[in-house]
């Protein structure tokens, strides 16, 4: 992550064009901003977390399982949503199974196949934070007017979009 403070104004980026003549000092300037917001809201999302003795690979897991409560999903298919792999998958969902957050149990119908569900302990858990979660988002986001929160998950998108075409892209929004 971008741990840099003081970023670059433009037109010190576009004195550099003489020796980087492929410099969009534009784009440069957007991209630091944008990593340097992104760290900023990370560090603030962590330190709620960390209030709740919560990671934010744990607390991902619960989310996605909150989605709908009443039907249990697969580790491989949480995998797929989280963006992980199945092994830290499965160390995610084995630290909240010891904690009694989650439960597994065999597919009814492939009973090769394991399923997993919030179990009531951590459905409280998730009631007594996620209105808090929700509030601190409101208050990260609430500068915005609806429109432009709006224009910025568009122009988000666009660039997510556009990372499909380079190696190792995602074209997954959040």
């Amino acid at each position: 992550m971008l741990y840099l403070r003081d970023l670059p104004k433009y037109e010190a980026i576009a004195q550099r064009v003489d020796r980087y003549p492929d410099i969009d000092p534009g784009a440069v300037v957007s991209y630091l901003v944008l990593l340097r917001v992104a760290q900023d809201v990370m560090s603030v999302v962590e330190e709620f977390l960390a209030s709740h003795s919560m990671s934010h690979g744990r607390f991902s897991v619960l989310m996605l399982l909150n989605r709908d409560p009443t039907k249990p999903t697969s580790p491989s298919d949480l995998a797929a949503k989280a963006g992980v792999t199945r092994a830290t998958m499965t160390g995610l969902l084995d630290g909240l199974e010891r904690e009694k957050l989650v439960a597994r149990s065999p597919d009814k119908e492939d009973r090769r196949m394991q399923l997993v569900e919030l179990t009531p302990k951590g459905l409280k858990l998730l009631d007594g934070m996620v209105p808090d979660y929700y509030r601190l988002v409101a208050s990260i986001m609430g500068q915005l007017s609806e429109d432009q929160k709006k224009q910025l998950i568009d122009l988000l998108t666009h660039i997510n979009s556009s990372l499909a075409t380079m190696v190792g892209g995602t074209t997954q929004p959040a």
